[in-house]
């Protein structure tokens, strides 16, 4: 059979944290101990009363069928969490729930976009934003988000990039990678940009119960003044529930947006598991105090990373406002950022991800995870200090 690979992939690309990852699986098949800082994903377990939630339902049979775009509980539980904590108002006929944010991201791109429309993500940023806008046959075009402006935007450069084209702006606070958060200026100046150029606005704003500074404020795009009807957010349970295996996000736009949304997400998957979302229920309305003794935890690690790291002549990082990153700077070592990475975990069995895979601009940095006990933080600490002696 003479198989090709159907157009839409060609430009597709593997993710850039795969030679790491690999790495990693390949070592640890030999038995030989690699200190970690690669995933975005909790150290956590999920808490016990969301697991006992699941037990129940699954024990109360509720595994058939529901409606696609989520059972009605929980689509009111959502509308009640965004609502105290977003400053959101939206009813259960504009939320849609999804399987994790993943399945978020390409609904709101695919059921939005035609091919050769063009659409402006940040660089750096988690790296699918950089490839469902390719499935969609989409134009992608970036704007930059730098360390020496503390990751907030350049209002003149985002007004540089849009044409007549442009049809969505990407936005991503707390941010994966480098854990900032977009500030109430940036938000509004991306807002009058978006109103002025009638675009669409995507916000994922999966991080958003990790802030850690009581001067900062996490404000959702949403909220502001004319944006709610130009506006897809993102959210969902992985990250501060700590259920990454669960599979359990959700979706929030104005009704006119959700229909073809909804529309084309039953074909993606007919529903998220029933049982899942009966837990995510629980885990919205019986809140035991587990994401704030998480975030407590995050912020405490946080803390000692960015003072051991900025203590180093080599290597220097801001201090993330948000989510679990550090976005470490390795320009004074030069390497590229693949080549530190390889270099840190071939010689010193210490993973890390390279800001390469992020974008362009995340060339000279490397991502670290410290959604990771503090016993492997302190190991990697003491990585970083033997390599900072060899530059």
């Amino acid at each position: 059979m003479n198989f090709k690979q159907a157009n839409r992939l060609e430009n597709l690309h593997t993710s850039g944290t795969r030679v790491i990852m690999g790495k990693c699986i390949e070592l640890e098949s030999q038995g030989i101990e690699v200190t970690k800082l690669t995933l975005g994903e909790p150290d956590f377990n999920t808490p016990e009363y969301i697991v006992e939630a699941c037990k129940k339902s699954l024990d109360a049979a509720q595994t058939r069928y529901t409606d696609g775009s989520g059972i009605p509980e929980l689509k009111k539980a959502v509308c009640e969490k965004l609502e105290a904590e977003n400053n959101l108002h939206y009813t259960p006929e504009e939320v849609t729930i999804t399987t994790g944010v993943a399945q978020g991201m390409f609904l709101g791109i695919l059921s939005t976009l035609n091919e050769g429309d063009e659409i402006l993500i940040p660089d750096p940023v988690y790296l699918t934003y950089s490839e469902i806008p390719n499935i969609a046959g989409a134009v992608i075009k970036r704007y930059n988000l730098l360390e020496e402006n503390n990751y907030q935007i350049d209002v003149d450069e985002v007004r540089s990039k849009i044409t007549d084209k442009t049809k969505m702006l990407v936005i991503v606070s707390p941010s994966n990678p480098t854990g900032g958060v977009l500030d109430l200026e940036s938000l509004e100046a991306l807002a009058d940009i978006a109103k002025e150029n009638d675009l669409l606005i995507l916000s994922d704003e999966i991080y958003d119960r990790f802030v850690y500074d009581d001067d900062q404020e996490l404000i959702s795009i949403a909220s502001l003044p004319g944006m709610k009807e130009r506006t897809i957010v993102l959210n969902g349970f992985s990250k501060s529930m700590a259920m990454t295996g669960w599979r359990l996000g959700y979706l929030c736009a104005p009704v006119n947006i959700i229909e073809p949304i909804n529309r084309l997400s039953f074909y993606m998957t007919a529903g998220t598991t029933t049982f899942v979302q009966h837990a995510g229920v629980v885990g919205l309305r019986e809140e035991d105090g587990s994401i704030q003794r998480m975030r407590d935890e995050f912020k405490k690690r946080r803390d000692y990373l960015v003072k051991e790291i900025n203590q180093l002549r080599n290597f220097r990082c801001n201090n993330p406002e948000g989510a679990f990153y550090i976005f470490m700077n390795i320009k004074k070592t030069g390497m590229t950022s693949e080549e530190f990475c390889n270099y840190a975990i071939d010689k010193y069995r210490l993973a890390l991800i390279p800001g390469s895979a992020f974008g362009e601009k995340g060339e000279g940095y490397a991502r670290l995870s410290y959604a990771s006990s503090m016993e492997v933080l302190e190991k990697a600490v003491s990585i970083l200090k033997e390599m900072d002696k060899e530059f």
